[in-house]
């Protein structure tokens, strides 16, 4: 009878030992679990932010050349004007010899 008690005690404790285990092997794998996801969570996060560095670096980068292109074509425009100006004031000048020319002439 002894034996026979003890050896159902040694049979609960082990079931509730194998129970323990389970339990401890379940917080344990919850806890990895757990411990992945902060760790996705924070890749996540650090890609996130790189992301939108690299975005603002693009939409800089295109602000700039934007910036440029709009320089440049207000410089060619400045440009094109001075070249007009020049040649009305070279074609008023060529006119106003003819003019004193012919008026030199009528003389």
């Amino acid at each position: 009878m002894r034996q026979q008690a003890h050896e159902e005690y040694m049979k609960e404790k082990a079931q509730v030992d194998a129970v323990v285990h389970r339990m401890i092997d379940e917080d344990n794998e919850q806890a990895r679990i757990t411990q992945v996801k902060k760790e996705q969570s924070q890749a996540d996060m650090i890609l996130s932010q790189n992301e939108k560095r690299a975005l603002l670096k693009r939409q800089k980068e295109m602000d700039d050349y934007e910036d440029e292109m709009v320089r440049r074509y207000a410089q060619q425009q400045q440009a094109r004007q001075d070249e007009i100006h020049a040649m009305k004031a070279e074609a008023e000048a060529i006119r106003d010899q003819i003019f004193q020319k012919l008026a030199a002439e009528e003389e």
